[in-house]
């Protein structure tokens, strides 16, 4: 996993320097004061530098707060979502957005396409379940019900696997 880290530079010089220095997420309060010399809950810093997996919802003026609230909803992301995040910005704007929804998007990791999501999603039904192996391959048509599926648009396509997401 990437690390996530920023850069916070101080606004004001202290004795003739401007500060700034690189922060791993979460941010040590105690440690972010004895550095910059600044109060996190104050405006005297900026951004100035950030290597984040979501780093397009940070800006400069993002405050320390802000900071480890969107690590903390990141880091709360299952593995297959944390992993695959760029493909699911796609679908939300935010990660506030995904994080809300994180419980309700159904994994299938094993999938190599959507003949295999298909027949993974009906081996959970109980109605399908009731059908013998051989009935259900040899009646049942796989391709049509995954070009249904994928028509629907609620699956992402990512390295790690499929993803259904809510409607």
């Amino acid at each position: 996993m990437q690390e996530a880290r920023v850069q916070v530079e101080a606004k004001e010089p202290i004795n003739g320097e401007i500060r700034a220095y690189w922060f791993t997420l979460p941010i040590d309060t105690v440690q972010f004061e004895e550095i910059l010399g600044i109060d996190e809950a104050s405006d005297h810093y900026y951004i100035t530098g950030k290597e984040l997996p979501f780093a397009d919802e940070v800006r400069e003026d993002t405050t320390v707060a802000e900071l480890n609230d969107l690590y903390e909803m990141y880091q709360r992301l299952p593995d297959g979502i944390r992993e695959a995040y760029k493909a699911f910005l796609a679908r939300y704007e935010r990660l506030e957005e995904l994080y809300i929804y994180r419980n309700t998007i159904i994994p299938y990791p094993d999938c190599a396409g959507m003949i295999d999501v298909a027949k993974q999603k009906l081996s959970k039904d109980p109605a399908f379940k009731g059908l013998s192996e051989d009935c259900q391959e040899y009646y049942f048509d796989f391709e049509a019900y995954a070009d249904q599926l994928e028509a629907s648009g609620r699956f992402i396509q990512t390295e790690h696997g499929f993803f259904e997401i809510p409607e």
